[in-house]
């Protein structure tokens, strides 16, 4: 009888103790979920073009290993996908190679005021097959392919989507709102357009550097059948290469600035993020990724009196 009634103690009492370790796992779980929001914690969502998304997942790589009450979801988007999730209201943060113009901001009026973030500087390449002939191409000639007029050398180009940042910038440039249906073509990724480029030699990709500058694992293996082709800056009619400092000085011709969009209204985590993105930490990631950042971080050079040996 004895042995039966410690072996009952004993079985309430790991059922006691099970049932605390189980409210206290619950409550661990429930106070994970509801972080508060603010610059530093909570969870959102945030879209991202597609051209740049790589430094944005870089630098929210770290940030978030920073501060681990912070979760930021990253959304691969299209420009126009993006900016339709804005207008309607679907979505209050995202990054893309562009501001909004003032018909756009006058969308928020009474509403919300953006506060947008300028953190770095990138470039639009063009990447061939590396057994093309060429290794310079004429932005002018490009534009000319685009506008169906009559050019020294019809170039067959290869956009990573319809709706992306760079097909909106080279309409705006070439001042037309439709593509010519002959020597343009459009895939879905960046990917997709550097295999094609691979395996067409006639083919020119038309591309975010950000892409080659960190490339994806399954991106990396093709990206040593490419090439880079300088372009011709028609200031002073030199060819130029899309490197750091090229981008930096203004000399290569097709550079645009990347910015955090915030809608929140408040000072939520996307404030944070942006805050971050433009701050030392962010901007110093931004300049060892190749891009340019806004701001370019101070060197710091140690000085001492000790006598070198």
């Amino acid at each position: 009888m004895t042995n039966f009634y410690s072996l009952a103690k004993k079985s309430v009492f790991l059922l006691v103790l099970g049932l605390s370790l189980s409210q206290c796992k619950k409550n661990q779980i429930d106070t994970v979920v509801d972080v508060a929001e603010t610059p530093v914690s909570g969870s959102i969502s945030m879209l991202v073009e597609e051209s740049v998304f790589p430094i944005v997942e870089d630098v929210n790589r770290v940030f978030e290993s920073e501060y681990e009450k912070a979760t930021v979801s990253l959304v691969k988007k299209s420009e126009a996908e993006i900016l339709n999730a804005i207008f309607d209201g679907t979505s209050q943060i995202a990054v893309l190679p562009r501001t909004l113009d003032a018909e756009e901001l006058a969308r928020f009026d009474g509403k919300v005021k953006p506060r947008i973030t300028h953190f770095a500087s990138d470039a639009v390449v063009f990447v061939t097959n590396k057994s093309h002939n060429d290794s310079l191409i004429d932005y002018q000639e490009a534009l000319k392919t685009l506008q169906d007029k009559k050019t020294d050398k019809k170039l067959m180009l290869v956009f990573d989507n319809a709706n992306s940042s760079v097909v909106r910038q080279f309409k705006a440039e070439a001042g037309i709102t439709d593509f010519p249906k002959e020597n343009v073509y459009f895939l879905p990724t960046t990917q997709e357009v550097i295999e094609y480029v691979e395996k067409n030699n006639n083919a020119v990709g038309v591309i975010g550097l950000d892409w080659l500058l960190q490339p994806t694992p399954e991106l990396k293996q093709h990206l040593d059948q490419v090439k880079v082709l300088s372009v011709k800056n028609p200031k002073d009619g030199k060819y130029y290469k899309p490197s750091q400092n090229n981008i930096a000085e203004g000399t290569y011709p097709i550079i645009r600035k990347l910015y955090v969009l915030d809608f929140q209204g408040k000072s939520g985590l996307g404030t944070g993020f942006a805050s971050y993105i433009a701050g030392y930490k962010g901007q110093r990631i931004i300049l060892k990724s190749g891009l340019v950042p806004f701001k370019v971080p101070p060197r710091e050079i140690i000085v001492s009196d000790k006598e070198l040996k």
